[in-house]
């Protein structure tokens, strides 16, 4: 230091940050949503997780930050399955989701659904049935640690843009390809039906 000390003199040797080697956790602490109510509900779970010792309420709460593309609506039908098994009966059927109405099926039976949000017809066809429409907020008073609860959500592969993923063409794929606005396959530009799938020098051709 030009003064005399030597190294183990300084009160606070300079060291190295040590940093995580593996990469860090991408699992969402808090939501992304501005929603008051969910902001209120994440305040709400991450207690009961915190408290009452059972997996249930960790579950609602991992669910609840989630984003909204995997936030799968439920319908009424698929609800109606599920609830009719006996193993399910007088159970609360839980949905951190929205729960949508399927006009398909006549009769729903009665039933208790907790969801984030029910739409019109969904409440309606429900409530018609002799069934109840809870909120998170009730099911927490009702049953903090899960008991008597049916945890239910909708499929992730039903959304329109999962047809397109994988290679169009390809012997044994099954995607949809990706045409815009356009109205047929002739119609894709300049350079069409010069790519893999169309040609044997360009990996493989497709048999019609």
């Amino acid at each position: 230091c030009g003064s005399g000390c030597t190294a183990g003199s300084y009160p606070h040797a300079a060291m190295g940050i040590d940093k995580r080697q593996s990469r860090p956790s991408k699992k969402r602490t808090t939501p992304s949503s501005v929603n008051p109510y969910i902001r209120v509900l994440v305040k709400i779970y991450r207690f009961l997780a915190r408290r009452a010792t059972c997996p249930f309420n960790k579950v609602i709460l991992k669910r609840l930050m989630m984003s909204r593309t995997n936030r799968h609506p439920v319908s009424t039908s698929k609800l109606a399955l599920a609830m009719r098994k006996k193993v399910n009966k007088d159970n609360i059927a839980v949905v951190v989701a929205d729960v949508t109405n399927d006009n398909r099926r006549l009769f729903i039976p009665k039933m208790r659904v907790c969801a984030l949000r029910f739409t019109k017809m969904a409440r309606k066809s429900i409530e018609a049935a002799g069934g109840e429409c809870l909120t998170f907020d009730q099911l927490a008073l009702l049953a903090p640690k899960g008991s008597k609860c049916t945890l239910l959500r909708g499929k992730k592969s039903h959304r329109k843009v999962v047809r397109q993923y994988g290679a169009p063409g390809k012997p044994g794929d099954h995607a949809t390809p990706k045409l815009g606005n356009r109205a047929g396959a002739h119609m894709r530009g300049r350079k069409h039906e010069k790519a893999r799938g169309r040609r044997k020098s360009r990996a493989w051709k497709v048999r019609a």
